[in-house]
């Protein structure tokens, strides 16, 4: 079980693996925005983030890796991206722990969960 944070403007997608998520024991906080995505990192200290890396402005996702990873070098980040070449060659792309090429089947979401935390 882990306390997981879920950042996507997809409010669809948001409530279906927020559901799937708690079925296997997570502990959910979500947001569809930077600026709750920030105040929900400082308030739930997740040990993973799952995030959606194109969100309304297309550095925030960016951003957002970079400041969650300063804030805890030690938090698992995984991003969902539909092009991944969106990150390929950033300095982010060091910082993210595994990427997942949406659209994303839960059950590989589950998996990527249960797996050993690392760097990718």
């Amino acid at each position: 079980m882990a306390r997981v944070l879920l950042v996507d403007d997809d409010a669809a997608a948001l409530d279906l693996r927020k559901v799937i998520l708690e079925r296997e024991g997570h502990l959910i906080s979500m947001a569809s925005e930077p600026d709750s995505a920030r105040a929900l990192f400082a308030e739930t200290r997740p040990e993973c983030v799952v995030l959606d890396l194109r969100l309304p402005d297309a550095e925030d996702g960016l951003a957002l890796i970079r400041e969650f990873r300063a804030a805890a070098p030690d938090v698992r980040i995984i991003v969902l991206a539909g092009w991944t070449l969106d990150l390929e060659g950033t300095p982010e792309a060091q910082m993210v722990n595994l990427v997942l090429a949406k659209p994303i089947r839960t059950a590989t979401l589950v998996e990527a969960l249960k797996s050993e935390p690392g760097r990718a």
